[in-house]
């Protein structure tokens, strides 16, 4: 789940399995890969104009709303699955770094965080993970969410396969186990987490909270 308001007052909500809606509406009901509806709208992110930037996960893509357009414009990935820089496989909860107008896109089965310049031609760059499934720190399964620090050096990845959340700086090939277990086993205890959906800090960058989905209850971690 992953609601977002603007500073114009409109309300963005997304559950899964159902489409995105807004208040006032974006898009329309679908179930096709089109770029008038969200299909499958897994994640969504809001610029300062109000664009929308929104993940269609069955469809293996990123679109982007302009405010009061009637369609949106593919901005990453294809309706084809795939394990090249351009393509996805089950993209989840975005983040959008508009300072440094980048965008980080957990691509989930296969295992590895991309990042796309906005405006840029399409092809991401993969800044964490793409060493296969597994629990050593260079590798993820199934990542589903995404945060990164303001200064834009630090990503906190939601390894949601692997029970845990990952540490990762910008350009470091490996990370470190912030909260779960490192050895990837899940539990309900409050050091350990069950398939985490996602992840955002507070403004102090001070405590993450996590989605501890399969525990059906949301944790907080001291980070510093």
């Amino acid at each position: 789940m992953t609601d977002e308001s603007s500073a114009n007052g409109t309300l963005y909500i997304q559950r899964g399995g159902i489409n995105l809606k807004s208040i006032p509406a974006v898009g329309q009901s679908t179930s096709s890969c089109n770029l008038t509806g969200l299909y499958s709208a897994h994640g969504v992110a809001v610029d300062r104009s109000g664009n929308i930037y929104v993940t269609m996960a069955k469809c293996n893509m990123i679109v982007k709303w302009v405010v009061n357009r009637t369609s949106g414009v593919r901005v990453a990935g294809n309706i084809t699955s795939g394990t090249t820089s351009e393509l996805f496989n089950w993209p989840g909860l975005i983040h959008l770094d508009e300072d440094r107008g980048a965008l980080y896109v957990p691509d989930a089965l296969n295992n590895r965080i991309q990042r796309f310049m906005i405006g840029g031609n399409g092809t991401g760059v993969t800044v964490a993970g793409n060493n296969g499934i597994g629990t050593a720190l260079n590798q993820l399964n199934y990542p589903t969410g995404i945060w990164v620090t303001y200064d834009g050096q630090t990503l906190y990845i939601a390894d949601s396969g692997n029970h845990r959340v990952m540490k990762w700086q910008t350009g470091a090939t490996q990370g470190s186990v912030v909260a779960g277990s490192a050895s990837g086993t899940p539990g309900n205890t409050n050091q350990l987490l069950n398939s985490p959906g996602s992840v955002v800090l507070d403004p102090s960058e001070t405590y993450i909270y996590v989605s501890d989905s399969s525990n059906y209850r949301v944790q907080r971690f001291r980070l510093r």
